[in-house]
């Protein structure tokens, strides 16, 4: 499930999330990769990578993360 804190957030990594209900593309740390949302067809990790690039960070993203440097 899509998790605004989780242990490489502020790392660069992606978090890849899936089976989530909505047609919700993601935010710009994690993308939804349910196969519903991609017409049911795989997808690169190099599109997911672009894709991802062009998502918002998460409206809460500040919120949850105001002391970053406890998660480092």
């Amino acid at each position: 499930y899509p998790m605004i804190s989780w242990s490489h957030a502020r790392r660069g990594a992606i978090q890849l999330l899936g089976h989530i209900h909505q047609h919700w593309q993601g935010s710009h740390n994690g993308i939804n990769v349910g196969v519903d949302f991609w017409n049911f067809m795989p997808v690169r990790i190099d599109t997911l990578r672009q894709r991802v690039k062009d998502l918002p960070v998460n409206q809460h993203w500040h919120q949850v993360e105001r002391n970053a440097d406890i998660f480092s």
